[in-house]
């Protein structure tokens, strides 16, 4: 995480969405592992071939593998496909912008300093209302428009953000490219490290 942040820049926030996103696919986890057990058992044990006589003798343990297989593709398919994209999308504020990193087979990055912040719209169903998570709208006066979608703690994120634009020194400004970089390490920081 050190990496992306410029010299002078402090880390304030860095989290993931909200984990409600994966409750489904645990649901479907254990349902499918649960119902995969059962059936594969069921098979096995020669019920289906008292169903169907005219089914081979030696099918018992094949079929045994078909709930097996239909099983491991469903969890490999959908669970796995889902946590993978709950971890790849990370939310980081710093002192000076706010990120939308997405680390997954496509990798994006899309960052909006926080001196063009006009505006810090939260939203929030009743669902997410409930588990206090939320959709943050960033908005500059340019069109330009950044959405963070099931944030976590939602309120206080944005709450987050509007501190760091008030702590914004008056004279802000991004290094043109070939401009020197000085180290303001020294220099006292209106935030502390802050990670949830």
């Amino acid at each position: 995480m050190r990496k992306i942040l410029t010299p002078g820049e402090q880390l304030i926030v860095a989290t993931h969405r909200h984990e409600r996103m994966l409750v489904l696919p645990a649901v479907v986890l254990v349902v499918v592992c649960g119902a995969g057990a059962f059936a594969a058992g069921w098979l096995s044990r020669g019920h289906l071939e008292q169903t169907f006589p005219w089914l081979p003798p030696g099918s018992r343990l094949w079929l045994a593998l078909v709930p097996a297989l239909l099983g491991l593709w469903i969890l490999l398919g959908y669970c796995l496909r889902e946590l993978v994209a709950w971890r790849s999308v990370t939310y980081v504020l710093t002192s000076r912008r706010i990120m939308r990193r997405e680390r997954g087979i496509v990798r994006r990055d899309r960052a909006m300093p926080l001196s063009l912040v006009r505006d810090v719209n939260l939203h929030q169903g009743f669902m997410q209302g409930m588990l206090r998570s939320g959709t943050i709208t960033l908005t500059s006066g340019q069109s330009a428009q950044l959405t963070l979608t099931d944030v976590p703690e939602a309120r206080r994120f944005s709450q987050f953000i509007l501190e760091a634009i008030e702590e914004l020194p008056e004279d802000v400004s991004w290094p043109a490219p070939g401009d020197e970089i000085t180290d303001s390490s020294d220099e006292s920081l209106p935030w502390e490290l802050r990670e949830d």
